[in-house]
């Protein structure tokens, strides 16, 4: 069972996603507590009771007291085993920059389906870092969509990336479905059924991908190549 906590001052999103993450479909997820503002959810989490040991947070970033990024610092020192997950609408450059430099392992539009949230939730408590694929498109400044991709193979590169790397990186057309397909929140196991390769290679593409980006995660990596219209 995969314990969550949900931060946000909007009654209404902590009622809504509480409800949504409880249903019998969902049987390996329990949120243990909703707080209304970063300081409250830090109250929980310093107590020594058992609602303190959750696994994954949702958090908005905008709450009166103490907001997401700055709970999301504590937390970084204090609770490093907490998987970070911030509930977005909109998200500026600076606020995604400020989030990963937090610790925060992804993002979750607010409008995702359950199921992609579900999954995102999952994802995260195994120790990945993520973005569910609406996340990716409010980061991108793309129209949301609500369901990733299933069956098709990403497309190749864009005719020329030169301009949007670091100086003297180029990435192969192989690069450039990994980072696709790491958009969509697919695990390295994921990328490598589509692609019809070993997770081994897929480790490899990734962690080359972190290198000539200059990122520290993969999370940075999938921002880095939105707003630079890589992918």
């Amino acid at each position: 069972m995969i314990h969550v906590g949900i931060v946000d001052d909007d009654a209404l999103v902590r009622r809504t996603l509480t409800d949504l993450l409880t249903t019998e479909a969902i049987g390996d997820i329990h949120v243990d507590w909703a707080a209304r503002d970063g300081q409250e959810a830090l109250d929980i989490l310093r107590s020594q009771t058992p609602e303190a040991q959750v696994q994954v947070l949702l958090l908005d970033v905008q709450m009166p007291r103490l907001d997401g990024i700055a709970l999301a610092k504590i937390l970084q020192r204090e609770r490093p085993e907490i998987a970070m997950l911030v509930l977005t609408t909109f998200v500026a450059d600076s606020v995604v920059d400020r989030a990963l430099a937090a610790g925060v392992r992804g993002f979750i539009a607010k409008e995702d389906p359950v199921e992609t949230l579900a999954a995102t939730i999952r994802h995260v408590a195994a120790g990945n870092m993520v973005l569910s694929p609406s996340s990716s498109a409010i980061i991108a400044g793309r129209p949301g969509r609500s369901t990733p991709a299933t069956s098709a193979p990403p497309s190749a590169a864009p005719q020329n990336t030169a301009d949007a790397l670091p100086p003297g990186v180029t990435l192969s057309p192989r690069e450039i479905e990994v980072l696709a397909l790491m958009a969509e929140a697919k695990t390295n196991k994921q990328i490598a059924h589509t692609l019809g390769v070993s997770d081994a290679t897929v480790k490899t593409h990734v962690s080359a991908l972190i290198a000539k980006l200059g990122v520290q995660d993969r999370v940075g990596a999938v921002v880095y190549a939105l707003r630079a219209g890589l992918i």
